[in-house]
């Protein structure tokens, strides 16, 4: 028998898909005979803990670098994501066994061969969820219900354009083994997580941030939901004042957040850096003190990712 550790992991600045793909995962890859562990790469966000307490699991083992958590190296599977920037550090000193993601293809690259799935769906549950089934495997209550969370998150109860039909069909098979109502259900996590009154404005502009590289240069690109935008938009000018700080401390070409209304479906993106060009080229809007106001606008993957990386070629 193997005595070489295998874990589990999403990407940095965790989100609900990032941790509760890391469990589901490798619950799965337990049940099918190989012993995981999942771990995560800082402290959840409110809406994660809260799912996370709802159906009666711990804070995972945070890991933020490998070489000094793992020194003797083993076995890493990644989920949500597969940019090496978004990789726990550290990550070469770890065999690289598979990815599960439903991202754009990075500058991701292994040693040999390796396990990959990746669908164009709106979260990295859904296809966890569809590799429970190919392979008659049971999904216990309290996974399904963490896996619905994630697909609720990920798709905004799903208002997001990146939800397809295959998420809902999912989210609600997951809900059927969870037992729980998923519009009240995810009414109360999305509130939960849109509860900012705590935060700092250095943790609002972090918030779920990702690194994307593009002709020779990396950006930030952060997320926050809320319910109502009035407040945290008063509060603007401290915003791009974080954000700069952000962006100048890591080296960054531009530091963006993107504060999103839940209920309206709508999105103002903040940002930091001499982008202004780079702004208007890929949205087309008015700038007004580093922001643009951008309607019917949720997912970064699919809606804000894509056009600012356009810009920057």
């Amino acid at each position: 028998m193997s005595d070489v550790l295998t874990f589990v992991a999403g990407h940095k600045s965790p989100d609900t898909d990032s941790v509760c793909s890391a469990i589901a995962y490798a619950n799965f890859l337990t049940q099918m005979g190989t012993a995981a562990t999942p771990v995560c790469a800082g402290s959840v966000n409110k809406e994660t803990a809260y799912a996370l307490a709802h159906f009666g699991f711990e804070h995972p083992q945070i890991v933020t670098n490998w070489e000094e958590f793992a020194p003797n190296g083993g076995n890493l599977y990644l989920t949500d994501h597969n940019e090496s920037k978004q990789i726990i550090d550290g990550f070469k000193s770890m065999n690289i066994c598979g990815v599960i993601d439903h991202h754009r293809i990075g500058d991701f690259e292994t040693e040999g061969p390796v396990f990959i799935r990746m669908e164009p769906v709106g979260c990295t549950n859904t296809i966890l969820t569809k590799l429970y089934v190919e392979n008659n495997q049971e999904i216990p209550q309290n996974v399904a219900g963490l896996m619905l969370s994630a697909i609720i998150s990920d798709t905004v109860l799903f208002r997001s354009p990146t939800c397809t039909e295959t998420d809902k069909e999912m989210a609600y098979k997951l809900a059927d083994i969870a037992g729980v109502d998923i519009e009240a259900y995810g009414l109360d996590m999305l509130k939960a997580g849109a509860d900012i009154s705590d935060l700092s404005n250095d943790d609002i502009v972090r918030t779920d941030m990702k690194e994307f590289s593009e002709a020779g240069q990396t950006i930030s690109i952060g997320q926050i939901s809320v319910m109502d935008t009035t407040d945290i938009l008063t509060k603007q000018g401290e915003l791009v004042a974080a954000l700069e700080s952000l962006r100048a401390s890591n080296n960054y070409a531009a530091s963006y957040i993107m504060i999103t209304n839940i209920l309206d479906e709508s999105t103002t993106l903040l940002y930091s850096g001499n982008v202004d060009a780079v702004v208007t080229k890929a949205f087309g809007k008015e700038i007004k003190d580093n922001g643009v106001f951008l309607p019917n606008t949720m997912s970064r993957k699919k809606q804000i990712v894509p056009p600012i990386l356009g810009a920057m070629k």
